[in-house]
């Protein structure tokens, strides 16, 4: 792996944070960075996970095209890590994760994943980009690899999807031959590593429907069982995944639905067994929305016991926005939705960290110009309190927050500032 020098990765700026910490920039200056995760490890430790496309604008530079014209579903990309092991106050030397430059199909919508594992290790899950070599095409498939050395290397990715030789270039975008992508990533309470895609293998060109698929590791990523197919048809194809494991170690799936009449609404779906096949989906409320095309909206998961909160953007509300339902039953219905920033002109893009008997949700909103991030507590039934809180980040655009609940109690949030990765501690939501 390339470590870039440690002055090239970490600087702080002079804004305040809600926990009063300044703000980390993980990502190198003079990078255009997108798609952050992040993910909290046994012994408190922080890591940040982020796409570079600058490979790519490069690449497209030298060959007289414009960056800014490019088609981005013909990403090629490059992965990489930054870790913390003092809380989040200042972070190791950068580490790209994958071993072939430009090698990972990276969005916004479709972003790598980061996990923590009970020893230690760092698993990751991106999407990368191959040839399929019967049919001379690209595709799009789901790779896998980890850390053990506390993020200072990756081993060599390994392919979790199948690469089939199935041609559905004249229907998927960007002319893919097939797609395993837009995937979650989860450690249950067993220290089990669960890696999920929708996959496009049986999807019938008449049809936009997909499939889940998924593979499980119970060695802590040494090794996975074979891909097994999760949820059958109806599908979404293009709205991330999220997988949560519950009190009973049961995963959570949350997906977006496509009916027969057209609509696409946010689910929860419940694993029925141990090979994390899931029952049916149930739909998480909220005002019909009606789209001919890809909403590219991920529905956001938290759980604590019973208690299952939900948020996702739903275009069919006026304004368009994020809405939050919560489950009391484990996931087996939902409440009554509601949006979290009513006044906004639109919102979009929640994550959501559970923290004892409160949960923090966080989302980017247009209120009065730039998108910023704004944060709101839920009570342990999934009551809104207060109003909104505008994140204290730089100016400029902030979006795409994602949070992860930190050992002290507290939430770490990191998030896209301009081309820029940030991160910062937040209070929590309190008791």
């Amino acid at each position: 792996m390339r470590a870039m020098p440690l002055a090239l990765v970490v600087s702080a700026c002079t804004f305040a944070s809600l926990a009063g910490a300044a703000p980390v920039t993980v990502s190198p200056a003079a990078h255009k960075s997108l798609a952050p995760d992040v993910a909290v490890g046994p012994r408190g430790e922080v890591a940040v996970l982020w796409v570079d496309r600058s490979p790519q604008d490069r690449a497209l530079a030298a060959a007289g095209t414009d960056p800014a014209q490019h088609d981005r579903h013909l990403s090629n990309m490059d992965l990489y890590v930054a870790v913390s092991r003092n809380g989040g106050a200042t972070f190791g030397a950068l580490v790209r994760v994958n071993r072939d430059s430009g090698s990972v199909w990276g969005q916004v919508v479709s972003r790598p994943r980061i996990a923590a594992g009970p020893d230690g290790t760092w698993h990751v899950a991106f999407v990368a980009n191959e040839m399929q070599p019967k049919l001379g095409k690209p595709a799009l498939t789901t790779h896998y690899t980890r850390s053990t050395d506390g993020g200072a290397s990756f081993a060599p990715s390994r392919r979790l999807s199948t690469l089939t030789d199935a041609d559905m270039s004249g229907v998927i975008h960007g002319g893919f031959a097939s797609a395993a992508a837009f995937g979650g990533l989860t450690v249950d309470r067993d220290g089990a590593v669960h890696v999920l895609w929708i996959d496009t293998r049986r999807m019938m060109r008449e049809t936009d429907t997909a499939e889940v698929y998924g593979v499980v590791s119970r060695d802590g990523g040494a090794t996975f069982g074979a891909e097994t197919l999760l949820v059958e048809g109806d599908v979404c194809p293009c709205c991330q995944l999220v997988a949560v494991p519950d009190a009973r170690n049961r995963l959570l799936l949350g997906s977006r639905l496509i009916t027969a009449d057209g609509h696409r609404p946010s689910t929860v779906a419940r694993s029925i067994d141990a090979d994390d096949r899931f029952g049916a989906p149930v739909p998480t409320g909220g005002a019909p929305w009606k789209i001919s095309g890809c909403p590219l909206k991920p529905t956001a998961l938290g759980v604590r016991g019973d208690i299952v909160h939900a948020a996702s953007h739903n275009g069919g509300e006026t304004p368009p926005a994020v809405i939050l339902a919560t489950s009391r039953d484990g996931g087996a219905s939902f409440g009554p939705a509601a949006p979290v920033h009513p006044a906004a002109q639109v919102s979009d893009s929640p994550s959501i960290a559970v923290v004892g008997d409160r949960a923090l949700v966080a989302w980017h909103a247009k209120a009065t110009g730039l998108r910023r991030i704004y944060t709101r507590v839920l009570d342990g039934a999934g009551t809104l309190l207060g109003e909104p809180v505008e994140l204290a980040a730089p100016a400029g655009t902030s979006q795409y927050p994602v949070l992860a609940t930190r050992t002290d109690g507290r939430v770490q949030i990191a998030w896209q500032q301009g081309s820029a990765i940030l991160t910062t501690v937040l209070d929590g939501p309190g008791t």
